[in-house]
């Protein structure tokens, strides 16, 4: 009976005067059960989780910022060389150096390296059984190639007619409209608090319309942003379809291939445009190169941390950081516009989009787990609080914790 039971030493503390055990076997048996526990409770995943957190409160500004900054050097480029395409084709460009930003970190955080030529052909593994060839990239990077400049050229359309802050605040609509894509073309979870956020952000839309009433450059400008946030959308749930929703290296290579389409495919049609009259280039001396280059930069940027950044935080702070661009463009509207104005409707119209966009974010078991945490809530705490007497024959005895461990809440 007793080579089948276990060994269970107490705690000291425990233990009568009588029964403790004084000596080197009293410092032998606690030192194991410091070492045991130091094991069992200091795990790696708590640094990995404090290290995605400080990525992502690190990401989260930049991607804000930079996209503020993008739609504020874009503007000004548009202000003074009347050519939305040629914008858009020279920022679609960009996006070719996202794949060499991509091997660039892996080289930094990666311990077995590969070579480029083996890292591109890993994570272009999606192209199919054609393999890595210029058709093959052409082909695939040409239909999205399309969305992602239809998309920036309706923005920018939009911005020249409303405000920085009201575009920005309505592409930020663009996660409701992936939601009912994703919903309808992936089988998605279909999830009652994202559709009231669904419901919030067209309800925004309605309210930034009529802020102006519902005539004039307004209703035109929002009706551009808009269409550019749904084919936002569209791009987004055919890059998932495509590629994974957590694969960046692929991303990276689909996103490369959309900037070589962007050169190669649609710099004829800038020229084309030029000739019909459509769009006005100036001379190169008067261009605005300055604020074009920034544009560019900013957007690359903007697309790398959205892009890639989920490889190192978690995907709601980095989405929490392009709803910080909405209070950001409103900052700098107002302090940085001429004639700064800020009208209530707009206000309620930007913070309704904002919270539609908070219940998005929502996981998709986010009521077990709530309904969860109030059950041991309402089991632990509320029980102590109240004072209400427990039988003892009820209550299962609880497995004595180590000296100097707080017991959870």
């Amino acid at each position: 009976m007793n080579r089948l039971t276990a060994r269970v030493v107490p705690s000291l503390s425990t233990l009568p005067d009588g029964q403790r055990c004084e000596g080197p076997e009293a410092g032998i048996s606690m030192a194991e059960g410091a070492a045991h526990h130091a094991g069992s409770c200091c795990p790696r995943w708590p640094l990995q989780v404090m290290r995605r957190v400080a990525w992502g409160l690190l990401l989260g500004p930049s991607v804000a910022l930079s996209w503020v900054g993008c739609t504020r050097s874009a503007r000004a480029a548009l202000q003074r060389w009347h050519a939305p395409f040629f914008i858009t084709c020279f920022c679609c460009a960009g996006n070719l150096l996202l794949f060499p930003l991509y091997y660039l970190g892996q080289l930094v955080g990666v311990e077995k390296r590969q070579s480029p030529t083996a890292s591109f052909r890993q994570c272009s593994a999606f192209l199919g059984e054609e393999g890595v060839n210029l058709r093959a990239m052409l082909r695939t990077g040409a239909p999205f190639s399309v969305l992602w400049s239809l998309s920036c050229y309706l923005y920018l359309l939009a911005l020249r007619r409303i405000s920085a802050s009201d575009a920005s605040a309505i592409l930020c609509c663009s996660r409701a409209f992936t939601f009912l894509l994703s919903w309808i073309g992936l089988r998605d979870t279909f999830m009652g608090v994202r559709i009231v956020g669904t419901i919030l952000s067209v309800t925004g839309i309605v309210m930034m319309a009529y802020a102006d009433g519902f005539h004039g450059d307004s209703i035109t400008g929002v009706a551009l942003a808009v269409g550019s946030a749904c084919a936002s959308a569209l791009f987004k749930v055919l890059l998932r379809r495509r590629v994974g929703e957590e694969q960046p290296g692929g991303a990276s290579v689909l996103l490369s291939c959309v900037g070589l389409c962007g050169a190669c495919l649609q710099s004829w049609l800038c020229g084309l445009l030029y000739l019909m009259g459509v769009e006005d280039w100036p001379a190169t001396q008067d261009a605005a190169w300055g604020e074009l280059c920034l544009a560019s930069l900013l957007s690359l940027s903007f697309t790398a941390a959205v892009t890639l950044g989920r490889s190192l935080s978690h995907p709601a702070l980095i989405a929490l950081g392009i709803l910080m661009s909405i209070p950001a463009s409103t900052a700098a509207d107002f302090y940085l516009s001429a004639s700064p104005q800020l009208s209530q409707v707009r206000l309620a119209a930007a913070s309704t989009i904002g919270v539609g966009y908070l219940l998005l974010l929502f996981p998709e078991n986010w009521d077990e787990s709530a309904l969860r945490w109030l059950g041991g809530l309402w089991q632990g705490r509320w029980r102590e609080d109240t004072g209400e007497e427990v039988d003892p024959g009820t209550v299962s005895h609880a497995k004595a914790k180590p000296a100097g461990v707080a017991a959870p809440l």
